[in-house]
């Protein structure tokens, strides 16, 4: 009588194979609701950004507000934030770029913002925008306050946070 003879070859194929097949098995699940659950984030509470006062007459007038002046970049800008009140009267005050939004802290002398920060804006009524300032010199200081000056147009003076 002849026994078959197994092969290296033949029990490293068969192990591969019971290798693939346990790898290609479904993992043992959770239970639905558990599965659910997991796969749900956890809630997210929004922290909603403190009101803003309600505009001036000559923001409203200018269709702008000035929503925040505060320091950042460990005091090297000035970030500014702008609500829109009023989109074509915001565009027809910005929409010169001879005359760009500069800010005035005290007698320091004005602050520009870069020459492409409002390059392809477009704004729309309840819109908040923000323009990053260099701030030279620390002209602008926490605490201090700051004149937003569109050409003849005076926004402010705002604190800066």
């Amino acid at each position: 009588m002849h026994q078959p003879s197994h092969s290296p070859r033949v029990a490293s194929s068969a192990l591969v194979a019971c290798l693939l097949a346990a790898c290609a098995a479904p993992a043992a699940t959770a239970p639905p609701a558990a599965t659910a659950a997991a796969a749900e984030p956890a809630p997210h509470h929004a922290v909603k950004p403190p009101a803003l006062p309600p505009p001036t007459e000559l923001e409203q007038q200018h269709g702008l507000q000035v929503a925040q002046l505060a320091l950042t970049a460990s005091g090297g800008l000035v970030d500014v934030r702008f609500k829109v009140l009023d989109a074509a009267k915001v565009k027809s005050l910005l929409g010169d770029a001879a005359h760009p939004p500069m800010l005035i802290a005290g007698d320091k002398p004005p602050l520009m913002p870069p020459h492409h920060a409002l390059k392809g804006a477009r704004f729309a009524p309840g819109q908040v925008f923000y323009i990053l300032y260099p701030n030279l010199r620390g002209a602008v200081q926490p605490g201090g306050e700051v004149t937003v000056a569109i050409g003849d147009v005076r926004l402010g003076p705002v604190k800066v946070q």
